[in-house]
């Protein structure tokens, strides 16, 4: 028996489900973007920069839980065969990971604004400072050589996903 979900009129189209990989890459590309605003505290302000950091803080969520399948099945090959540059990559991932962690950590632990609006007031010093400039400046290189070792697949799929889907609705004339 259909569930009313499954029941379509006739002439009716079967709705097309999003392409996972475009997903991911608008998630990736959203991230990164509001990363690279968030890092310009003098462009922003501090309220904008805080503000940011959350919700960098709860993409990074929806991120990790996209890719929940890449880091359990990547896991389990690095005990047996895989290539240099997954086990490079998923370093950097790991790397990337704990970066985002104490960057997150640290500038709640520090928030001069957005925290206290919501009435907690965190109780930050030099060192949490310290941490949260520490890791942005460890993150940015981290980042950097993560988009080296894949710019194959950013590029390829920057195509794909980009570039051809634009000529191919017409929007390059």
């Amino acid at each position: 028996m259909e569930s009313i979900a499954q029941v379509r009129r006739p002439g009716e189209e079967t709705p097309k489900r999003p392409n996972r990989t475009l997903r991911l890459f608008a998630v990736d590309v959203f991230l990164f973007a509001l990363f690279v605003v968030a890092i310009n505290v003098p462009l922003t302000g501090l309220a904008i920069h805080e503000w940011l950091g959350i919700v960098i803080a709860i993409g990074l969520v929806v991120h990790i839980l996209q890719h929940a399948n890449w880091v359990v099945t990547t896991t389990r090959r690095l005990m047996s065969a895989t290539s240099l540059q997954n086990r490079v990559n998923y370093l950097l991932v790991v790397g990337i990971f704990i970066g985002f962690v104490s960057i997150i950590a640290s500038g709640l632990l520090i928030s001069e604004v957005a925290l206290p609006w919501i009435g907690v007031t965190p109780g930050g010093g030099a060192f949490w400072l310290w941490l949260h400039l520490a890791s942005v400046g460890w993150l940015i290189w981290l980042t950097a050589i993560h988009l080296a070792v894949n710019w194959r697949w950013i590029a390829s799929a920057s195509d794909r996903l980009i570039f051809k889907r634009f000529a191919r609705s017409g929007g390059g004339r």
